[in-house]
């Protein structure tokens, strides 16, 4: 049996899920042949990073526009046409440099624009590959939704509504929660792995980040932070923002709270396990992985899209905190010094929330229809 997995970006969440199913796969299948892609290699670099920029622009100058755009049905079939004429303009790359080649009996896709291109690949190609989608975010945008999707793996129970609304039959929805590398559910040595990164055994840890390309008001926390007099330490994830971590190292020594300061790093899960919060961007894989870790969040900031909806989803759910202002974070850190933070009842109001082991069921799945259609 050959699965192609398909992500969006090396430095994304995308990718992480990706990881993690790959990982699964080569732990409970290690004769299947897995392959692992990202769909901007088969795109033109200078459109990319036009497109990355137009992205970035707009999130931040017209949040609300992109929000309603992302959101909007009306935009989605309004762009219909255009959308699928952009999916047969850009994926003859990808089918003859990547499907033909490999021939997968599977197709799993962690983002919506790869699951575009192969949902037009297997219909005008007449292809018979079991199509997977596998979002990585705690809801659902229009643009997840083909008719030929074979099986949709979601984080849990209430978005199979929106699934159904679109005429998408339930028996192709399976709810496992988003997947994450299983390297997340080992037993770790908590104390060791502080001695390892260099961190007091004293204080309270706070793992700040802003997904890989470390977005957020970074200098505003830690100058809020800074001179209050709490016992507290910093360990800051920038990401492969450079600007950013060059800013913080001039400052570091001018500080009375101690902080280290990493780049981009493929350790999340040790950082994870030797913090007590984690203040971040919610991102829908980092969400998934601080749950599975136990580790209460604080949603500082978060993009247009996906991830100002997976903050309404948490912040509804009380899972989740809302540190927009200084005081609100001051006072959550508070609670957690002085044994107020009521840490029995977060656990279990997340409990529906953790799937620890998404990864591992959802190749069990993949693999079962798999045999089921084409006898592997």
């Amino acid at each position: 049996m050959e699965i192609l997995l398909l992500y969006v970006s090396r430095v994304s969440g995308h990718h992480r899920a990706a990881e993690a199913i790959e990982q699964a796969l080569e732990r409970l299948y290690p004769q299947i042949k897995v392959r692992e892609e990202d769909l901007f290699k088969y795109g033109n670099p200078l459109v990319r990073k036009i497109l990355d920029d137009l992205y970035y622009t707009a999130i931040k100058v017209t949040p609300r526009f992109w929000g309603f755009l992302w959101d909007s049905d009306l935009i989605y079939w309004l762009t219909y046409a255009l959308r699928e004429f952009s999916c047969l303009l850009n994926s003859f790359r990808l089918y003859k440099e990547v499907i033909v080649p490999f021939n997968p009996q599977v197709v799993i896709c962690t983002h919506g624009l790869p699951l575009a291109l192969c949902s037009t690949i297997k219909r005008r190609r007449k292809l018979d590959y079991l199509l997977v989608a596998v979002p990585t975010d705690y809801s659902l945008h229009p643009y997840w939704t083909y008719n030929n999707v074979d099986l949709y793996f979601l984080a849990h129970e209430g978005m199979k509504e929106s699934l159904r609304k679109k005429g998408i039959s339930q028996d192709k929805v399976q709810i496992c929660g988003i997947p994450v590398s299983p390297i997340f559910s080992e037993d770790t040595d908590k104390e060791g792995l502080k001695d390892k990164w260099q961190i007091r055994h004293d204080l309270f840890t706070i793992l700040l980040m802003g997904g890989g390309q470390g977005m957020g008001p970074f200098r505003r926390t830690v100058d809020a932070l800074n001179g209050l007099g709490l016992p507290i330490q910093l360990l800051i994830v920038t990401g492969t923002n450079d600007g950013l971590k060059k800013e913080l190292q001039e400052i570091e020594s001018e500080l009375s709270i101690p902080i280290k300061i990493l780049g981009y790093t493929r350790k999340i899960n040790e950082l994870m396990e030797i913090s007590d919060l984690l203040i971040s961007k919610p991102g829908g894989l980092t969400i998934a992985e601080a749950l599975v870790k136990d580790l209460p969040l604080g949603i500082q900031d978060c993009l247009a899209g996906q991830e100002r909806r997976n903050q309404e989803f948490l912040l509804k759910k009380k899972i989740a905190f809302n540190l927009q202002r200084e005081k609100e974070m001051i006072s959550l850190i508070q609670s957690f010094l002085d044994g107020s933070f009521d840490f029995e009842n977060w656990q279990i109001r997340k409990r529906e929330l953790v799937k620890p082991k998404a990864a591992l069921n959802l190749a069990r799945r993949i693999v079962e229809l798999a045999n089921e259609r084409f006898g592997c």
